[in-house]
């Protein structure tokens, strides 16, 4: 990897969704790894270098809400970002995330709104 490029994780268990969004990340100069589960998810964030979370928040074991609160215990800096279909999320599940996207949105969009957190991150820094 080469050196000052951000490392993402994307976790959703749509995989293919979760393979367009790692191929398009990519293009864009990123590092991504991928987890279908929020499990497997967990398991990288806590292992691995990681400067932006992309979650998807309906998925079947454990919601996002769940998981970002966990990552933020682990990881309190690390971005994330919630990214999901489901119209109505319940606001205890945005409260440990950094920012909400509503799935449907134009990619760059969603390119956007990651880079400026990471900006941000540098800033604070």
């Amino acid at each position: 990897m080469p050196v000052g490029q951000k490392n993402l994780l994307c976790i959703d268990d749509h995989k293919p969704s979760l393979a367009g969004w790692c191929l398009y990340l990519q293009s864009a100069g990123y590092y991504v790894e991928t987890a279908h589960s929020a499990q497997e998810g967990l398991q990288l964030f806590a292992t691995h270098p990681v400067d932006l979370v992309l979650l998807d928040y309906a998925m079947p074991e454990v919601d996002g809400g769940e998981v970002a609160a966990t990552m933020k215990r682990i990881k309190p800096q690390v971005r994330i970002v919630m990214f999901s279909g489901v119209a109505e999320v319940p606001e205890d599940a945005r409260m440990h995330v950094d920012a909400f996207l509503q799935k449907g949105q134009h990619p760059t969009a969603v390119l956007q709104a990651i880079d400026e957190l990471l900006r941000a991150e540098e800033r604070a820094a």
